[in-house]
Order: structure tokens, then sequence, then C-alpha cells
């Protein structure tokens, strides 16, 4: 069942006092779509945070990664297409030339090899800077997010949370 836009959940009405800009944090982590899965773990703990949005060599946003992405790669083998596009990627015309063991080596080493472009969400939802703080939660509750990604002019300038909006609630 969908949140209407006009219609806020009891309390979240409080929030459209507030532009999304006075709620979000402006800092900003952002991993690149090249990364390994490995290196993108390690970024996660080493920053504390669950979450990031993906940017190409060109810092365009591409899509938005999580813990859970994460999990969910490891926590299963690589498929056989995946194995085939990294062979083809990492060995190019010699790929026929792999052996059954060297396959196999290619599957245990594959969070080192597959990158967070394979993991990916490529849907990003954002909302602009000066859009209402209600709206843009209400957009979490029927959308079931945990953060938007928030835009000034196309320009990617911060991000907001279920947790910035709770906080705002309580206070």
């Amino acid at each position: 069942m969908g949140v209407e836009a006009q219609t806020l959940p009891v309390g979240v009405e409080q929030l459209d006092h507030y532009r999304v800009a006075d709620l979000m944090s402006g800092t900003l982590l952002t991993a690149y779509e090249g990364w390994s899965v490995k290196r993108l773990a390690a970024f996660f703990v080493r920053h504390d945070i669950s979450a990031a949005p993906v940017v190409a060599s060109d810092e365009e946003l591409v899509g938005v990664v999580s813990q859970s992405d994460v999990v969910r790669f490891e926590s299963r083998s690589p498929t056989d297409d995946e194995i085939q596009r990294l062979i083809r990627q990492y060995c190019g015309p010699y790929s026929a030339e792999l052996t059954p063991q060297e396959v196999t080596h290619l599957k245990e080493k594959a969070s080192e090899t597959c990158t967070v472009n394979s993991i990916m969400t490529p849907q990003v939802i954002s909302v602009e800077a000066t859009e209402f703080a209600g709206k843009a939660c209400a957009t979490m509750l029927e959308k079931n997010i945990h953060r938007l990604f928030v835009t000034e002019n196309g320009r990617l300038i911060g991000v907001l949370t279920a947790m910035d909006c709770l906080r705002k609630l309580v206070e």
C-alpha cells in the first residue's frame, strides 16, 4: 500500500516546516563503480556507513550500493554468466585457454575481481534540496527505502536518511 503524497503519515506533516536541505547530511562519501566488492566492503567498515551512491569515473551518479548488496553477493557463489563475464573481462581472447582449476580460482577470488557495478542498484531515487522534507519522507515510506540522494540543479550534494527525519521528529 503506497503513501499518498497529499496524505502524509501522522507526525510526518511536522517535517513540512523544513526543506530537505535543512535535514540532509552534506557529508557524502561515494563509491566508484570500478571498485572491487572487497574494496567496497572495507570502505563501508572504515567509514561506518551502510550504503553509498555509486559514481562513474566522470563523477556521474550511476547507482546505489549497500551493505545488503555486499552480504547478498558474498553469501552466494557467482553465477556461470558472472564467471564468463569476468573471464572475458580479464582474459580477453585467451579465455578459451583457461583450465577448470583456473576458473575455480576465479570463483574463489570473486570479491576481489567482481566490481561494484555488478552488485549495485542502477536506479537512484533522488530529491531536490528545495523539496519539503515531509514529502521526501513520504517517498521513502512509499518506496520502502532508507535514504534519498539530494540534488541541486541535477548535481549530487547530499543524502537524506530515514534517521535524519526521525531525529527531527523527536527534537
